[in-house]
């Protein structure tokens, strides 16, 4: 993805007031810049706004932007007030933003968070190093396996013509993880299996592939983070209600995360699909040693931190 400079004014309060406190402040108003309302990730921004709103009631005007903030870690950092972004986009920068991209570490929600909760330290220094606070973190829709046919074993994908998706959100080397297990590299067209991360119910692959596994591939992640000067500047109550907007805006994706998957299974079913929600275990084991060589690199890539959190977030989790 070709990066370009965005450059979005700071608050006027931020501007002009930071040498005068007043007794009582006006609403501060917070540009957020994210992806489009229509997707997971947009939805998710414009509940932080909601929030603040209903929460703290005359602190913050924030306005959602549809402008997704592609620029260096750093630039966004200096850009905009708050900012919601694909974090894995970022690994070049900051190698343990990738970790939501590694496939096959977390075999459920559960996991999923509690490999937050195990990184999120991690997270929070990374971003700090280019002048951001992380309020909030959005899980994506786990990738799953569109195929032509049921998938019973592992060695059904022996031969079989694989493909990820079109869209630019695939983490690095998926596609040569099945080429461990014997798939055929193929364009999407010829595909009989076909990976698709954060896909919406569609009518496309519904028409073109009979089956969908859910083998929780992936659940990639979406920041929200807010300016670091531009919070420091806040007067500890503001500062205190933006952590606190964040958290509840977490919260409840996390919550409605399960809601949304259960319901985009119901959508895809009446749609004539199979779906099947609990693959066979001995093809779940295949696809996790397929995926070592992968939760390796990044340890490697990351440093002696990446291997710590691996490991700290395995014995968890009893692995």
């Amino acid at each position: 993805m070709r990066r370009r400079v965005l450059f979005v004014a700071l608050p006027a309060a931020f501007l002009a007031g930071r040498a005068k406190a007043q007794s009582s402040p006006p609403a501060i108003p917070l540009d957020l810049v994210s992806y489009s309302s229509q997707t997971l990730s947009g939805t998710a921004a414009q509940r932080f706004a909601d929030n603040a709103a209903a929460l703290f009631p005359g602190a913050f005007q924030i306005k959602v932007i549809e402008q997704p903030p592609v620029l260096p870690l750093t630039a966004i950092g200096k850009a905009s007030a708050l900012a919601s972004y694909y974090a894995p986009a970022f690994a070049d920068e900051e190698r343990v933003l990738g970790l939501s991209a590694v496939p096959m570490l977390a075999a459920g929600f559960d996991e999923a968070e509690a490999l937050l909760r195990a990184a999120r330290p991690a997270y929070a220094a990374a971003l700090a190093r280019h002048g951001q606070v992380l309020l909030a973190v959005e899980p994506w829709r786990p990738a799953a396996l569109w195929s032509t046919f049921r998938l019973r074993s592992a060695a059904d994908l022996r031969g079989a013509r694989f493909a990820l998706d079109s869209t630019p959100y695939n983490g690095a080397g998926w596609a040569e993880l099945f080429g461990r297990l014997g798939a055929e590299r193929a364009v999407y067209g010829d595909a009989e299996v076909l990976l698709s991360g954060g896909y919406m119910p569609s009518p496309v692959l519904a028409r073109e592939f009979a089956c969908l596994t859910e083998v929780f591939f992936a659940q990639q992640l979406t920041f929200l983070t807010a300016n670091r000067a531009m919070f420091e500047f806040l007067s500890e109550a503001r500062r205190e209600a933006l952590v606190a907007i964040g958290r509840a805006t977490e919260a409840e994706l996390w919550r409605e995360i399960r809601t949304f998957v259960r319901r985009d299974q119901q959508a895809v079913a009446r749609q004539g699909v199979e779906v099947s929600t609990t693959p066979p275990p001995d093809f779940l084991a295949a696809l996790h040693e397929a995926a070592e060589p992968d939760v390796r690199r990044w340890a490697d890539a990351t440093g002696p931190e990446g291997a710590t959190l691996v490991a700290d977030y395995r014995r968890a989790i009893g692995f």
